[in-house]
């Protein structure tokens, strides 16, 4: 699970494996063995089955598309947690590979090689572990001395320089092509833009023809001809009017007399003669007690105006006094 989270795919990954697992462990060796014997035989050796059995090697694109985090070609060694001698806790304690290289090439002539040999595994493992590895830590560089330039080269830079500093001369605007007419295609034009000139012929004078003398109108004509006579007897009429024979000879509808009719009502005879005469019913009606008590004339008592205006009821006797009331009642100094 660490190995697969660590490891970046576009750098080269080197794991210190056994060579030979069956050296070590040739029982377990065995046993792994016979296990895979017997696996490779359970199964019906039909090609088809296999090949459908088989993976589809389908490339699903991650969400976010992963970055190396690597910017330089330099294989890395995955150290495991197990190892004591590689631990996080003393990669991060070893120094950079900058300054290791710097203190060897400062000892190597005080020192023999033999005593440097401790220093080369700090430097290797500085370098090849994945914490400086992941921290772009690289070795020095040797500085390459500039070349001095020679006077054929500074001829020419200053000439780059003095064409640079010349200023810019702006292009020329080129021409817009007029697009006018001349004037001798423009006649036609003139001749258009003139009113148009339309003969007027005088009207000759109004002679009787023979075909009128012979034309006879018809009765359409002749009708239309009239002048229009507007009845005006209806505007002003005489008083008082006159009624029409077709009202007076009039029979009135069965329906028009139901309604010319007014409403009967339910009522005795007694009542629809004298009005105000007392119904037979309201007469031996019983009253309630409640109508003889509503019937009964009430005393009216005053109450707001006391006997002894001044006498001290016995609730404002017995009341306490509130301490806001008393703060109220002191005299103001």
């Amino acid at each position: 699970m660490w190995l697969k989270e660590s490891s970046a795919g576009c750098c080269n990954i080197f794991q210190r494996l056994p060579e030979e697992l069956q050296c070590f462990l040739p029982e377990l060796y065995a046993e792994l063995q016979r296990l895979q014997n017997l696996h490779r035989h359970s199964f019906v050796k039909n090609q088809r089955i296999l090949n459908l059995a088989k993976t589809k090697n389908i490339k699903k694109t991650p969400r976010f598309v992963p970055i190396c985090p690597c910017k330089f070609k330099k294989p890395i060694e995955v150290i495991h947690l197990d190892q004591k001698e590689n631990t996080r806790t003393e990669q991060l304690a070893y120094p950079k590979a900058r300054k290791l290289l710097v203190f060897k090439d400062e000892i190597k002539k005080l020192f023999p090689p033999n005593r440097i040999i401790n220093l080369n595994r700090l430097i290797r493992k500085s370098l090849l572990s994945l914490y400086s590895r992941l921290a772009n830590v690289q070795p020095p560089e040797e500085m390459q001395p500039i070349k001095k330039w020679d006077r054929a080269e500074w001829t020419k830079h200053l000439k780059k320089l003095r064409k640079l500093a010349k200023p810019k001369v702006a292009k020329p605007q080129p021409k817009i092509p007029n697009k006018r007419m001349p004037l001798q295609s423009m006649k036609r034009y003139k001749n258009l833009s003139r009113p148009v000139k339309r003969d007027v012929l005088e009207k000759p004078d109004w002679t009787l023809t023979h075909e009128l003398k012979r034309y006879k109108a018809t009765k359409r004509l002749m009708n239309l001809a009239k002048p229009l006579i507007r009845d005006t007897s209806m505007l002003y009429q005489e008083l008082p009017i006159k009624i029409p024979q077709t009202v007076l000879k009039h029979k009135a509808t069965k329906r028009t007399l139901d309604l010319s009719q007014p409403k009967a009502r339910k009522t005795s005879p007694e009542i629809s003669e004298n009005p105000f005469a007392i119904s037979p019913n309201a007469l031996k009606a019983k009253a309630s007690k409640r109508t003889k008590d509503l019937a009964e004339p009430k005393e009216y008592e005053n109450t707001h105006i006391r006997e002894d205006p001044f006498a001290i009821s016995p609730a404002a006797l017995k009341a306490k006094a509130k301490p806001r009331t008393l703060e109220l009642a002191k005299p103001k100094k």
